[in-house]
């Protein structure tokens, strides 16, 4: 009878262990896709991965955030490192022995640990606006992770101590960088070439497009349709021109990265804003009004410009984006100065009208199919939007 529930509660253990192994296993596959679709993204600034859903459920969006790697290492690289830590725990733990009891102890302890840095990273996506199908396919494993431990419980080899989980988790912190080292050393194979840079197979990510556009700045409000509302020295040696579209969550990111870039290099450089809603009420190009406010916002923010105040209400509506409406929008207006009657003059005025236009015409003209598109110096940046890419690209140029 002893011998029949020892060999039952053998078998239990044996079975939660194997049932830990395959989420990991999976973990595994979905870490090894998100680091190839990042080095992808980070190549070529745009994939068509399944995982691109829409404007919200977007991992392009997300592996272009400053969020997506910890000093230039992919996250999916470090979830890699986890997930095939936690395979070896439980192979270690399923031989039994006082090993298997500490490699137990050490995973239990790692579980918890990715517990709370799925919380932390699904925390940052709201922060961004924008998801990742496959993030998200990751957190729900390390529940599944946390749920299969909750149920077994009873399995788990009890005793637990710090000597116990420090062994088991040194066998975790070797094994995680061991991938990041592996990664390192195998990063320039694995990364695929820009096709638009195919005169610059060695080039460092991020990377501009080899053919350089003009792209005209109106610098005076009495020129053409108005002016291009620009942070720094109009005769920097170094130009940023963005498209965006002020519904976009996306450019709300790259907005809040342009500000800090604008502050660190102050009249070195030059940020030009223009626009391009994704609303076919002012963009024919777009064949759905994606962003239904998009056109509105953007002439409220140029009828802002006309008293001095672009660039307060364009970052009101980045900030504050999530609860952008119709009735939102003058809001903000009037919050930067503006009365009712300028709002109304502005939203039906031609010239308003016809100065995204111009814009939105020279984007198509310029390549730009999604938002935010920027170039630098005229060249189509196509790789990361992070802080430190575009300090990269700025950094070669000013030296």
């Amino acid at each position: 009878m002893t011998q029949d529930m020892s060999r039952d509660g053998s078998e239990n253990k044996s079975q939660w262990i194997i049932i830990s192994l395959v989420i990991a296993l999976i973990g595994i596959g979905l870490s090894i896709y998100s680091t190839m679709h990042h080095l992808e993204v980070k190549a070529t600034g745009k994939t068509d991965a399944a995982c691109n859903i829409n404007d919200k459920f977007s991992c392009d969006e997300v592996a272009l955030s400053q969020y997506s790697e910890i000093s230039g290492v992919p996250l999916g690289i470090f979830g890699l490192g986890y997930f095939a830590a936690a395979a070896i725990l439980l192979l270690v733990g399923l031989r039994g022995g006082k090993a298997g009891k500490e490699h137990l102890q050490g995973y239990t302890a790692m579980v918890v640990i990715g517990v709370i840095t799925s919380v932390v990273l699904g925390s940052l996506s709201t922060t961004l606006g924008f998801y990742c199908v496959t993030c998200i396919g990751v957190y729900v494993l390390t529940a599944l992770q946390a749920g299969t431990l909750a149920v077994s419980r009873k399995n788990i080899p009890d005793g637990f101590s710090a000597k116990n989980i420090l062994s088991g988790g040194t066998t975790a912190l070797i094994s995680v960088a061991a991938v990041v080292l592996i990664f390192n050393f195998s990063k320039s194979y694995l990364t695929p070439s820009p096709t638009s840079a195919a005169n610059k197979p060695d080039a460092n990510l991020p990377v501009l497009s080899a053919t350089a556009e003009e792209i005209p700045i109106a610098k005076s409000a009495y020129s053409g349709l108005g002016e291009d509302y620009r942070k720094g020295n109009d005769n920097a040696k170094v130009v940023i021109t963005e498209f965006a579209d002020m519904q976009c969550p996306a450019c709300a990111s790259v907005s809040q990265t342009l500000s800090t870039i604008a502050k660190e290099y102050g009249d070195r450089i030059l940020i030009v804003f223009k626009n391009y809603p994704l609303d076919s009420s002012c963009n024919t190009s777009v064949q759905a009004r994606i962003h239904e406010q998009a056109c509105s916002a953007a002439i409220l923010a140029r009828c802002a410009g006309q008293y001095g105040k672009f660039w307060q209400y364009h970052d009101i509506a980045f900030q504050r984006q999530s609860s952008m409406t119709a009735a939102k929008l003058r809001e903000w207006g009037t919050e930067v100065g503006l009365n009712e009657e300028q709002m109304t003059t502005c939203l039906n005025s031609k010239d308003m009208k016809d100065k995204l236009s111009e814009d939105i015409a020279l984007g198509n003209k310029l390549g730009v199919d999604s938002t935010p598109t920027l170039f630098i110096n005229g060249r189509k940046l196509l790789g990361g939007r992070s802080i430190s890419d575009l300090k990269s690209e700025i950094d070669q140029l000013l030296n």
